[in-house]
């Protein structure tokens, strides 16, 4: 690994990182605690950035969302995640949505009682 490319490396991901808690602290700073209050500032803030304002609607009680006919909905949709994931301190793949399988087969087994316990463990014997 070369010392140099390490350190500019090192500088990107402290700007990162740095970018996130500024991110954070405005958020916050704004009164913007929570993900509800959060995402529709982030949707309007996505669609400006990237696509000139366009990309988003209102519906009629008011509730901003992502314009699902807009020809980058799927690019502004990852966009948003990202940024609301960063809020959150999570990654892309951490808030994917999908339950671990085994996690799901442990809950379900813990809730059994010792001898419902006992038969499984004897039937993957």
């Amino acid at each position: 690994m070369k010392d140099a490319t390490q350190k500019q490396v090192n500088t990107i991901v402290s700007k990162f990182l740095t970018q996130q808690d500024d991110l954070l602290i405005g958020m916050h700073s704004l009164g913007l605690d929570t993900p509800q209050l959060q995402r529709p500032y982030v949707i309007k803030a996505v669609c400006e950035a990237l696509t000139a304002g366009k990309g988003w609607n209102e519906s009629s009680t008011g509730k901003v969302m992502l314009d699902t006919s807009h020809a980058r909905y799927e690019f502004l949709k990852t966009r948003v995640r990202d940024v609301m994931n960063a809020l959150k301190g999570e990654t892309r793949s951490a808030s994917s949505g999908k339950a671990d399988p085994v996690d799901a087969i442990i809950k379900a087994f813990n809730k059994l009682d010792a001898k419902q316990q006992r038969a499984v463990i004897k039937a993957l014997a």
